[in-house]
């Protein structure tokens, strides 16, 4: 009889009951082994660095963590430094253009918290078929839409001036710095970045800049 290799999975949530409550859930299947558990970013990467397994499940955010930060830019942090591991999200935000976002990212795989903790072990099961896992109320005419909107299309709706304002607060220059620079008023530099942000479904800084890294906006 051949026996199945087991899947090793590291866990991380600054949530010490969802830690505990996924942990105990996936200790029930023969198939799965925890290799480890993480309570922030930094604790997550200390382990992988150590041992790498074959899946993370992180939550999206779990803030205050000053060295990797959470949300898009750690998760663009783990597949550009961790690009073989494959990455399932938890998160509490159902929106479906931010879930499409985290898959464009290269996630396999994003769990609603609001959704049974057994969604966790159909997540990992579909992945070792090499099948994504997509949550239920992520409607399939919605998906194929969504996912069809892809990171070129998103680029391409950014009007010049747009990308010019994003291109040079991207390389570090603050807002009045730009508007100096190309002869226009902060509050007119303000609109456009703000415009830009939502045609690329970032919405603080800290994504913006992971999504013009992780994405080569500007090379």
């Amino acid at each position: 009889m051949t026996t199945i290799q087991k899947l090793r999975v590291i866990i991380a949530d600054d949530h010490p009951l969802i830690l505990m409550g996924i942990r105990e859930l996936l200790s029930r299947d023969i198939n799965l082994s925890v290799t480890a558990v993480a309570v922030s970013p930094s604790e997550l990467v200390e382990h992988l660095q150590k041992n790498q397994p074959d899946v993370i499940i992180t939550d999206y955010s779990m803030p205050g963590d000053g060295q990797y930060g959470d949300g898009m830019r750690f998760i663009s942090y783990l597949r550009r430094h961790f690009p073989d591991v494959k990455l399932i999200i938890l998160t509490m935000v159902s929106n479906s253009m931010i879930i499409s976002s985290l898959y464009d990212a290269g996630v396999q795989g994003v769990v609603l918290k609001q959704d049974e903790l057994s969604e966790v072990l159909v997540a990992l099961h579909l992945l070792r078929q090499g099948v994504k896992y997509y949550p239920s109320n992520f409607k399939q005419d919605t998906q194929k839409d969504l996912l069809s909107s892809s990171v070129q299309e998103r680029k391409k709706s950014l009007s010049p001036r747009e990308f010019e304002v994003l291109r040079l607060f991207s390389m570090g220059n603050s807002i009045s710095a730009i508007a100096k620079q190309l002869n226009r008023s902060i509050k007119t530099i303000s609109a456009q970045k703000a415009s830009a942000m939502r045609k690329l479904n970032v919405h603080n800084n800290q994504d913006l800049i992971a999504f013009c890294t992780q994405n080569n906006l500007f090379t």
